[in-house]
């Protein structure tokens, strides 16, 4: 088993955007019905702008993540023997329990 402690750093972009709601019209007093052919007043398709301003905070989940590769492999052979030379090794120390980041 072995172990490798690093730094990781990735950029991360937010862009920020709107959507409209389904809007509400309200009619503000009677219709006026003029006879013949009007030029209407105003610009031709165009628009009426006003702003909102409105301060959020957005929570981005990232997950970090490694791949592990490794080399070529090398031995170099002990001693063999018919007796069992295995029950009397080291057991590995226990591995320490991960620490989960809390988000």
């Amino acid at each position: 088993m072995g172990y490798q402690s690093a730094s990781i750093c990735v950029p991360v972009t937010v862009t920020p955007f709107a959507q409209a709601g389904a809007t509400t019209t309200k009619c503000c007093g009677s219709p006026v019905i003029t006879p013949g052919r009007e030029v209407c007043g105003g610009t031709k398709n165009g628009s009426c702008f006003f702003t909102i301003t409105q301060d959020i905070c957005v929570a981005v989940p990232v997950e970090f993540g490694a791949v592990a590769t490794v080399g070529d492999s090398f031995v170099s052979c002990n001693g063999a023997s018919e007796d069992d030379i295995c029950t009397s090794c080291e057991k590995l120390p226990p591995l320490p329990e991960p620490i989960v980041p809390e988000v």
